[in-house]
């Protein structure tokens, strides 16, 4: 019979030597616990018949779901019964002295906290537990787990020193949102969930599930109060054409933010008189040619100070062309995008803001694609209450984790910690 420690951890679990080399021993003391980071999440159950801290369920649910294959609820509670007593402690999970083990959540138990919880604390912690790391460590290199480097984190670590100078200079946030087609509520809607992530590695600082009645217009500002002022004061926030609202440019003005947004013909008074500049006597200033993922891409960039448009506080019209082909091809196909910023000229040169028009991609190719295609986010169909929103809050925490661990490739960082110590310590749970 396994005799329980007095204290919830027995003795430090082996580092594995990849992840020494792939943090300073500053940086992992910063990482504190997952358990201790969940704390903070609010319990909407009960004082009565509650058996395990919500904080220790939430960080199992994380680790179970962090390697390969381990995707829905129910491998995630099979990797809590797989668990050894020592890896049990350290979540602090419930001793039964009579029975001589250790209490495991079953299934259910999962799907019902998940499913009563709030995404944007989910979020909100996770942000904070990775805080330490995103300081400490802006700019991990990129490692795959047998020594090798693979051409896409090489090309992707590249891009990240060269574009050093222009990100340093004001970060950038971009909000998005996206349809978990898998799920579906009580009344047939569809989910959505809204979310703000940070350009070039795509850590994820807050989501908010938008409701069946409403759209992501209304949950733009309550999705960033969340965030603190020390994150969104003098950022850049960069969205589509659907938060192209005065109320959201007032709003980040308010919050001492600004941003980058695109116009279309929603805002049709507006679209008029960008469409009416003078473009054919400004300059090119910034011109990018691009080859990779069988295309070939070409954008001329062109900006030009203004007064008085009908929007607030703007300062600057970005007018992008875009002209793509594939290398099968022979015709080109073009796109012309209009944007503006409240930035003048003095704070945000043509380059740095083409860099964040292109930077808010970020949540599709770095975010949104991810979770579709690694994690099979589509494909699932839990449906329990908030449990969707919240799982999608799950896997941006540990695709950012392992981001920040070196792995630019998210599916190689998972299939690397199939080891149960190693997920462990990716969490800081020793």
């Amino acid at each position: 019979m396994f005799v329980p420690p007095s204290s919830p951890v027995t003795a430090p679990l082996s580092s594995p030597p990849r992840l020494e080399a792939l943090a300073s021993g500053a940086v992992r003391d910063q990482v504190r616990s997952l358990v201790a980071g969940f704390e903070s999440v609010t319990d909407p159950r009960g004082a009565c018949g509650v058996r395990y801290r919500l904080s220790s369920l939430l960080a199992l649910v994380v680790c179970a779901m962090t390697p390969a294959g381990h995707d829905s609820i129910t491998a995630a509670a099979e990797w809590c019964q797989r668990a050894t007593p020592e890896e049990l402690a350290a979540f602090g999970l419930p001793y039964h002295p009579l029975l001589g083990c250790y209490r495991v959540p079953s299934e259910k138990t999962l799907r019902t906290v998940l499913g009563r919880l709030d995404p944007g604390e989910i979020s909100a912690a996770g942000y904070d537990h990775l805080r330490p790391v995103l300081s400490a460590q802006p700019h991990p290199t990129p490692l795959m787990p047998n020594g090798g480097i693979e051409r896409e984190q090489r090309r992707a670590h590249r891009s990240a020193v060269l574009a050093e100078p222009v990100r340093s200079r004001r970060r950038a946030l971009a909000v998005d949102g996206k349809c978990l087609r898998g799920a579906r509520r009580p009344d047939g809607s569809r989910v959505f969930v809204l979310s703000a992530v940070r350009h070039g590695d795509g850590t994820t600082l807050a989501s908010r599930e938008i409701s069946a009645k409403t759209n992501e217009i209304p949950e733009f500002q309550p999705l960033l109060d969340q965030i603190d002022d020390a994150d969104l004061a003098g950022a850049v926030v960069t969205a589509d054409a659907l938060h192209a609202q005065r109320d959201h440019a007032t709003y980040l003005h308010k919050r001492g933010a600004h941003y980058l947004l695109t116009i279309k013909n929603n805002q049709r008074g507006q679209a008029r008189q960008l469409h009416a500049l003078p473009w054919k006597d400004i300059p090119v200033i910034h011109r990018d040619d691009a080859r990779g993922h069988g295309r070939h891409e070409q954008r001329i960039v062109q900006v030009v100070t203004v007064a008085g448009l009908l929007f607030p506080y703007a300062a600057q019209v970005l007018r992008i062309k875009r002209r793509r082909r594939l290398y099968s091809a022979k015709k080109w196909s073009s796109e012309t995008v209009y944007a503006i910023t409240d930035l003048p000229a003095e704070e945000a040169n043509a380059t740095e803001i083409a860099s964040w028009a292109r930077g808010h991609w970020t949540v599709e190719n770095t975010v949104h694609w991810v979770r579709d295609v690694v994690f099979d986010e589509d494909k699932s169909q839990v449906r329990t209450r908030n449990a969707p929103a919240v799982l999608a809050a799950v896997r941006d925490l540990i695709r950012s984790a392992l981001k920040l661990a070196g792995y630019v490739n998210t599916a190689a960082g998972r299939r690397a910690h199939t080891d149960r110590p190693r997920v462990l310590t990716l969490y800081g749970i020793t």
